[in-house]
């Protein structure tokens, strides 16, 4: 038993081989990817691939714990990798300054599960196409303000983002508090753990959103959409 990982192996169930073997591909290091990133990483997770094209900006930081004042100006997948491998060793981290669109996501290829850490759904519906298409399981993530919602995706078994978003938000800036992204993107990563491991339920087929300010929870129930140009097809 490793001391690195000694108080998650003693959780009954928990397999860290499990985690050791996996392939976890996280799209964005910003509030949602800082968090989550950071939680699979500790978590000893074998592989790691992040992908993000932005700089780090001083608008940033009050949400994107991986990148600190010194780091403004740098690629956040650079000033990211700084940081993972500084704090894990032990697994292998890879990161890609590309920006994705209906191209360059295919170099994603085929992990065991993709992180959504994105920040817009213009994105979010190019991965989602990608993931039902290639049939990859993914976690979603949203915040704005002091509330978040969380979902699993599984293709073909769970509704897809088309199911659940009709059509596209308009683009704006969206109002963040930093620790509202902290934590759902932690949540991410409990999921992704969960869903590697073995252990525990995930939110397949379901979604948890939750209002900080009220700490009204509320897990809404979902089925797929029949019509779906993505995944209601007959398979």
């Amino acid at each position: 038993m490793s001391v690195r990982y000694r108080r998650q192996e003693i959780i009954k169930g928990f397999d860290q081989n499990k985690l050791k073997k996996a392939h976890v591909a996280v799209l964005g290091s910003g509030g949602l990817g800082s968090a989550a990133l950071y939680y699979l990483a500790a978590a000893g997770v074998g592989k790691i691939s992040l992908y993000d094209a932005d700089k780090v900006e001083e608008s940033n930081l009050n949400r994107q714990i991986l990148h600190f004042s010194s780091d403004i100006g740098r690629y956040k997948v650079d000033s990211a990798l700084s940081k993972l491998k500084d704090l894990n060793p032990e697994i292998e981290i890879e990161g890609y300054s590309i920006k994705i669109d209906s191209e360059s996501i295919k170099e994603i290829g085929k992990p065991d599960i993709i992180v959504d850490a994105l920040d817009n759904f213009e994105t979010r519906f190019i991965l989602n196409d990608y993931a039902v298409k290639n049939r990859v399981p993914f976690l979603h993530a949203a915040v704005e303000s002091l509330e978040g919602r969380l979902s699993f995706v599984v293709p073909f078994e769970t509704p897809c983002l088309r199911c659940i978003y009709k059509a596209l938000p308009p683009r704006r800036e969206i109002p963040v508090l930093g620790a509202t992204a902290g934590i759902l993107g932690t949540m991410e990563a409990i999921e992704v753990i969960k869903f590697l491991t073995g252990i525990g339920n995930t939110l397949k087929g379901r979604m948890a959103i939750f209002n900080f300010k009220t700490w009204d929870v509320r897990i809404i129930y979902m089925e797929r959409d029949p019509h779906c140009d993505i995944c209601g097809m007959p398979r």
